[in-house]
């Protein structure tokens, strides 16, 4: 993979090995001398000739020994070797690997990371209703503008969708081209929740394990049906390239009569045993996890033209939606929140995607998360509907998001975050903590060694 980091860790290696023999350890024929007055070494070559050396050596050496021992002493206490630093690898030590590759990124690359977007985003001349038409034919390989589109914005993640799927080896080929092409390893994404929500599980190309809805392993109660689930989707997603599973849910319904076929149970706490299962298998199966959709859609369709509302307090919330949730917080690598406006919680009247009140105050400071937040689709309908296009990231990322999912159009979205944080709307510090928070995760799950 063509990564900055991964380069030139890889060119001082060769470096290393290619003047010394022995990683660390200075070259025989080089003297490292430090100038006095200052911290720079200098690396000057050994230019004796062998014969030449020991004939001089032989002539002088009764004579000139205390004299030679004298000078040898003298310019031992000039000199001073020194090992050369090396580049700092995750294996070494996490932080400090994250920071070395933070303080190389460009304010534009940094803004790229918070972005995960479809592929057809990438294709520069697609209009934005037939990006995210997912009835009209849709990217399949990468090709020269998308090469370009990926140096231009830098993006930190692909979302796959079925219409970019097609069969076992071109989804290899697309991964593996995709990362290639990537300065910065990507977050390769898909929502593979099982049952019929499932884009690879249900083509007929794909020799994968098929599964029931959530709702039908819910009745059984059997986590470890849903753990089993979970690693055999994550054992395949992960053959294919695709290193995130937008899943489980780990909504609640709200009719017992009729439990959403996305959820579990309106039970909170099968629900919470369920998820937690499936967590666990994804991860075997070398995926991760971004659980969803907090606090919970409930029986609502996030899908819906119109956004949700759920009007319960904050303390119902807690004891009954958000279990789930917080039985996985420090199990799951993500969590994403939903388009949900939650009148009796937050006063400033927006989705919870979006609101402040609800990602600072609530998920971080009152819960304690303090692992990545991903925003819910933002090219919903009901977002769209309601939200002018080209702040939905900005808002989102005010607000404390610090991944936004798929927005309508890629270009004005990045633009207006890059013009916010350029006119101090947003200081360089917050951009910091979150691509801080997603090269982090990215470096525990080995995306810098691919």
């Amino acid at each position: 993979m063509k990564k900055t980091v991964i380069t030139a860790l890889s060119m001082c290696i060769v470096f290393g090995i290619s003047s010394c023999g022995s990683f660390g350890k200075p070259d025989p024929n080089t003297i490292s001398e430090k100038n006095p007055g200052d911290n720079k070494v200098t690396t000057k070559p050994v230019d004796l000739e062998p014969d030449k050396a020991e004939s001089s050596q032989s002539e002088n050496s009764s004579d000139d020994s205390a004299e030679s021992k004298a000078d040898t002493s003298a310019a031992d206490s000039e000199k001073e070797i020194e090992v050369i630093p090396q580049p700092y690898t995750p294996e070494d030590d996490m932080d400090k690997f994250v920071e070395s590759v933070l303080d190389k990124m460009t304010l534009e690359e940094k803004i790229g990371q918070l972005f995960i977007v479809r592929p057809d985003a990438l294709e520069l001349e697609y209009e934005n209703n037939v990006i995210n038409d997912d009835e009209i034919g849709g990217v399949t390989y990468v090709d020269q503008m998308m090469e370009v589109a990926l140096n231009k914005y830098h993006v930190g993640g692909i979302m796959l969708y079925e219409k970019n799927v097609v069969d076992e080896k071109q989804l290899t080929k697309l991964t593996a081209d995709l990362q290639d092409k990537s300065e910065f390893p990507l977050f390769i994404a898909a929502e593979e929740i099982g049952g019929k929500y499932a884009c690879i599980g249900n083509n007929v190309n794909f020799n994968v394990g098929l599964f029931p809805n959530n709702n039908e392993i819910g009745k059984t109660g059997s986590a470890e049906q849903a753990r089993s689930m979970g690693k055999s989707i994550g054992t395949y997603l992960d053959k294919y390239g695709v290193n995130l599973d937008l899943a489980p849910v780990a909504d609640i319904s709200h009719d017992e009569e009729k439990t959403v076929e996305k959820n579990f149970s309106f039970e909170p706490m099968i629900a919470a045993n369920l998820v937690s299962a499936e967590i666990e298998g994804l991860h075997e199966g070398g995926v991760m996890t971004a659980v969803k959709y907090f606090p919970g859609y409930g029986d609502f369709d996030p899908a819906d033209e119109y956004i949700c509302s759920n009007e319960n307090s904050w303390e119902y919330l807690l004891d009954n939606d958000i279990i789930p949730f917080a039985e996985v917080m420090d199990d799951t690598d993500m969590i994403m929140v939903g388009h949900i406006s939650l009148p009796n919680v937050t006063e400033d009247g927006l989705p919870a995607s979006m609101s402040s009140e609800f990602i600072n105050d609530k998920l971080r400071d009152e819960l304690g998360y303090d692992g990545v937040v991903m925003t819910d689709t933002l090219s919903a309908e009901g977002i769209r509907n309601n939200f002018v296009q080209r702040e939905c990231s900005l808002d989102a990322i005010l607000a404390g998001a610090d991944i936004v999912l798929c927005p309508y159009d890629l270009a004005e979205n990045y633009d207006s975050v890059l013009q916010a944080v350029k006119d101090g709307k947003i200081g360089t510090v917050q951009i910091d903590e979150r691509v801080r928070r997603i090269l982090k995760l990215k470096a525990e799950n080995g995306l810098f060694g691919q």
